[in-house]
């Protein structure tokens, strides 16, 4: 079972880690498009399509590590100001509806992914690339964003966010 868990955390770990190389590459692929068009070169035609699905895979590979690390944007004044008793109940309350609506975005992105297999869709631009593919990243994202909440709930964690104060 440990190896599991150490597999997961991995699994975390290194999508946080592609996500920030996606967006080291897509500045690149940007700073690569402005030289060519400036000094007359041709520029590259696929960048504008790639750098949104680079943006796309960065942002839900890293999404987990996010809720894992509590480094998401989480607005707690009114919260704050509640009663300890009262607090861990909205939290887990909130938690819970997290949880409900980041699965309910999972399974419609699956379908919708499942859907542009079936029909062999295919998003045409500068370069074509499998229809399926946005959404599949939206399902796996969304999916491990679902299972990083739960694991916080799990461990008893009231709170989403981490101890800073936003």
């Amino acid at each position: 079972m440990r190896a599991i868990f150490r597999g997961y955390d991995g699994l975390i770990v290194g999508l946080a880690v592609l996500g920030g190389v996606a967006y080291a590459l897509v500045t690149l692929g940007i700073i690569a498009d402005v030289v060519l068009r400036n000094t007359g070169f041709r520029p590259l035609r696929a960048t504008s399509a790639l750098v949104e699905y680079a943006i796309l895979f960065a942002t839900m590979a890293a999404g987990p590590w996010l809720v894992r690390q509590g480094g998401h944007v989480a607005v707690d004044s009114f919260v704050a100001l509640m009663p300890d008793g009262l607090r861990r109940v909205v939290g887990v309350a909130v938690m819970l509806l997290t949880i409900a609506v980041l699965l309910l975005l999972c399974w419609r992105s699956g379908l919708n992914a499942m859907d542009e297999i079936a029909f062999g869709g295919v998003d045409m631009r500068s370069i074509n690339i499998p229809g399926w593919v946005p959404y599949g990243l939206l399902a796996g994202g969304f999916g491990l964003m679902a299972t990083e909440v739960l694991r916080l709930l799990l461990r008893r964690a009231t709170t989403i966010g981490g101890t800073q104060s936003h």
